[in-house]
């Protein structure tokens, strides 16, 4: 997944830093995504059947991740195809993970104001 990051000096005590994600989808990893699912689930205290059954329907929509290219069929065997409906849904749960791990120990620590 490739960053671009912005860095505009507002005054001398504050900063503007935006970033923007390109290729997010195909650089999401599948195994990644099962992991990052399973810490939502448990940190929700979903009951443990619910969370194993999520978690392998998770799976089995993911194997059968394939995407159509110039009359041709692929299938990515470490990230997710664009095309498929649950990306979106998908890419939301993996930011939304970084948000929790590293945005919000920054906004706590007043690292960062907003």
């Amino acid at each position: 997944m490739a960053l671009d990051l912005h860095n505009i000096r507002t005054n001398e005590n504050h900063k503007l830093i935006t970033l923007d994600i390109k290729d997010l989808y195909v650089n999401l990893p599948v195994q990644g995504i099962i992991q990052i699912t399973k810490f939502w689930l448990n940190k929700d205290s979903c009951d443990n059947t619910i969370t194993e059954q999520t978690l392998h329907i998770l799976e089995i929509i993911l194997k059968q991740n394939y995407f159509q290219y110039n009359g041709q069929y692929y299938q990515p065997d470490k990230c997710i195809a664009m095309g498929l409906p649950i990306s979106s849904t998908l890419a939301e749960i993996y930011l939304q993970y970084l948000e929790e791990i590293y945005v919000k120990h920054w906004l706590e620590n007043r690292e960062i104001i907003l």
